[in-house]
């Protein structure tokens, strides 16, 4: 008999919640997405004193990732977390999310510790880690099933408390239509990397706009387009990455390109583009439409982690690392030989002359290679299977 599933994401930045959209857009790409019968997050069905509790963590998230005492408070509390102990607040948080769907007897999928922790025990649930690192704060007992991207992740799982035969590898999470588009553009990109043509930049910050991060990013894409470059530059419409790189290339005199989702993109790439988006989705659908034009990529050690390790498109990490996952990530990716770190303002403001160094000697391509072919990037159809198979006709 097929079961219905419910998706709940918490809504806060970008990362967990990218995860859920992951699997509905598989699900939908292979004609199955009536298998999901809600899609929703935790301020929709939270009220009173649960809402505000949930919005509080939003500002603090919004707010506590630039420098300043608010920062060290955060962080101290992100680093004192321990989702496998019961607390007042994830009582209080939780009150109505367990009231919506602690009987509801079709499965739920979730992508964020608080909400295992809060949903612990309920029938079917399901907990999908699509981050390669696995956190103390990440490693909370209590789902049914754990989806996670990779053997070491799985064993992490495992120690965490869960079996064997509970945790299920899937491969990296990455945007189904960035996969399914990689292998035609690989070759290009390996060419262009190799040779003295004009290179394109993404440049991405977090869903935060954490201060340190966006002069870092601004300053690298200036640099890198003095270099004789191209950026794109993606960001939230009339956020802090907006207003900080129309003003940094305007001093600079360069003419920036800003598009929104409805505006088409030209044919031919503009020196600057600013590509501003009011949602996920949109911002999605302009890496979708551009992503045969990236070279290499300018972001923190966040969820696009797993972009270098499976799309073969060198990565440059603007510090700090902020939160428990980027330091993790960071010792990853640069292990993995995937990626580069631009950890001071000097370091970024020298970035178009770092980029020039690694072309001629053959780094840029090294770093390339390096992250194709050895992970799967199937998560998300893996993920699919696994949900049609376990509830689907």
């Amino acid at each position: 008999m097929s079961r219905r599933i419910n998706l709940l994401c918490t809504n806060i930045g970008r990362g967990h919640p990218f995860y859920l959209d992951g699997i509905l857009e598989a699900l939908t790409r292979r004609g199955q997405v009536g298998l999901v019968r809600e899609h929703t997050d935790v301020l929709a069905v939270s009220c009173d004193v649960s809402r505000w509790a949930w919005q509080t963590v939003r500002w603090l998230y919004r707010n506590g990732s630039s420098p300043g005492l608010l920062s060290m408070v955060y962080n101290r509390l992100r680093a004192s977390a321990d989702y496998n102990r019961p607390s007042l607040f994830l009582k209080v948080m939780g009150r109505d999310v367990r009231r919506r769907f602690r009987e509801d007897p079709d499965p739920l999928v979730v992508a964020h510790p608080t909400l295992v922790a809060i949903m612990r025990g309920k029938s079917d649930l399901i907990y999908q880690h699509g981050e390669v690192v696995v956190p103390r704060e990440a490693a909370v007992a209590g789902a049914s099933k754990v989806l996670v991207p990779t053997a070491d992740a799985a064993e992490a799982s495992i120690r965490a408390g869960y079996r064997s035969n509970d945790v299920i590898v899937t491969g990296l999470c990455i945007e189904p239509s960035l996969v399914k588009q990689a292998a035609d553009h690989f070759a290009g990109r390996l060419d262009r990397l190799a040779g003295r043509g004009c290179l394109v930049g993404a440049f991405f910050t977090s869903g935060a706009e954490p201060l340190q991060h966006v002069q870092k990013l601004t300053r690298a894409a200036v640099s890198a387009v003095a270099g004789g470059g191209k950026a794109i530059v993606f960001a939230e419409h009339n956020g802090r990455l907006t207003r900080s790189t129309m003003q940094a290339f305007e001093k600079r005199h360069f003419p920036v390109t800003s598009l929104s989702s409805e505006d088409l993109i030209p044919s031919e790439l503009p020196e600057i583009l600013l590509l501003q988006y009011c949602s996920r989705r949109e911002e999605y659908g302009f890496a979708a439409r551009l992503f045969r034009q990236f070279d290499y990529f300018v972001s923190p050690a966040h969820e696009r982690t797993n972009w270098a390790l499976g799309l073969g498109i060198p990565m440059f990490i603007v510090g700090p690392s902020i939160g428990p996952f980027a330091p993790l990530n960071r010792e990853v990716l640069l292990s993995a030989g995937v990626a580069q770190p631009l950890d001071s303002v000097s370091a970024t403001d020298g970035f178009g002359g770092l980029l020039e160094e690694l072309r001629i000697t053959g780094a840029l391509q090294s770093m390339a290679r390096n992250g194709w072919g050895r992970l799967s990037v199937r998560g998300f159809d893996r993920i699919a299977e696994f949900l049609i198979t376990t509830y689907g006709n």
